[in-house]
């Protein structure tokens, strides 16, 4: 079994109440999603989003910031959606947090309000906003809630995180078997790929990609960058689009990597949904999509929103489960 298909029990029992939720939301608005962990309890993710996140497990931050643009991620109301524990040293800056699990703040702030399905607690620090918990708040006067305190609540998911897990899975297997639409040519370590049509596809070598110190697209369409290999290791990439090209309708997809491991500027959206994936330092601007992710580099929200192109890839049938009972049967099928 794959384990970024692990589903959290507290993510099943709650998938048929979050899925009149989902059909509004744009999965393509989480700035950063992993289909299992963010951080490790040794040592919390740092840097921070711009947009919102989610994590289908336990998120660990340490001097981080999230959702600190308050127009990014349009169609999701809440910073950070979790599916397990919460555990945050610094701030969440805009639209609160709604986790399954427990909510620990360690010299934090949350803006926004908070929903979860343990307790609040830790060290100290401030929510200016609604709390809903469904155990009790175990710290004393160091952490204030600046709003209603309602605790021994029925926990309600805002999102079936399944849901976005299994979809971004689908859509990234998905456009790895799409036909190449076309070839690019490697002028002196920059990859050069012409686009045209609605969809274009080019399936590049893993040490082109490696050693590449650029990838110049030029023409219109959404663009589909295909990268084989299963452990990746890149720097920096220029990216530069040219004719009508952008990065809101790129999209670089490593769906082959079991592991990525990353630093530098990369202004692409990326898909690794399969990926341990470590961003040690840099600036990702757009999606940044992953199996797992470790480390402190930032991601900033693309200013023209999420991957412009998820209508011309899309994901096979059954990738969107959004009732509990198909959600149980998703699980079964991939046991």
């Amino acid at each position: 079994m794959n384990r970024f298909n692990y589903i959290p029990a507290a993510v099943i029992a709650m998938a048929g109440l979050a899925s009149a939720a989902n059909a509004a939301v744009s999965y393509w608005d989480f700035n950063v999603f992993s289909r299992s962990t963010i951080g490790t309890a040794s040592k919390g993710y740092g840097s921070d989003f711009q947009g919102a996140s989610g994590a289908v497990g336990d998120a660990y931050f340490s001097n981080f910031a999230a959702k600190t643009n308050a127009n990014s991620s349009a169609s999701l109301a809440y910073g950070f959606y979790g599916g397990g524990n919460f555990r945050l040293s610094g701030s969440v800056n805009n639209g609160g947090v709604n986790v399954a699990g427990t909510v620990t703040m360690n010299n934090a702030s949350i803006t926004g309000p908070v929903t979860g399905g343990g307790n609040l607690g830790g060290t100290g620090g401030s929510v200016n906003g609604n709390v809903s918990i469904s155990g009790a708040k175990t710290t004393g006067n160091q952490l204030t809630v600046n709003g209603s305190l309602n605790t021994g609540q029925a926990y309600a998911a805002a999102l079936d995180l399944a849901a976005v897990s299994s979809y971004f899975q689908s859509t990234g297997a998905y456009a790895a078997n799409l036909n190449p639409t076309g070839n690019y040519t490697n002028q002196w370590g920059e990859l050069i790929i012409n686009a045209s049509g609605p969809l274009s596809v080019v399936n590049v070598s893993t040490s082109d990609f490696i050693n590449a110190w650029g990838i110049r697209v030029v023409g219109t369409g959404t663009v589909v960058v295909n990268v084989a290999g299963s452990s990746l290791e890149f720097a920096s990439k220029t990216w530069n689009y040219q004719n009508g090209a952008s990065s809101a309708s790129t999209l670089l997809n490593l769906n082959q990597a079991t592991s990525v491991r990353m630093s530098g500027g990369h202004n692409v959206n990326i898909l690794a949904a399969n990926a341990d994936t470590n961003f040690s330092s840099g600036q990702v601007t757009g999606n940044l999509i992953v199996g797992s992710l470790t480390g402190g580099g930032q991601v900033n929200w693309n200013a023209d929103g999420g991957f412009s192109g998820a209508a011309l890839i899309p994901a096979p049938a059954g990738a969107f489960i959004l009732a509990g009972a198909g959600l149980i049967a998703f699980r079964r099928r991939r046991g």
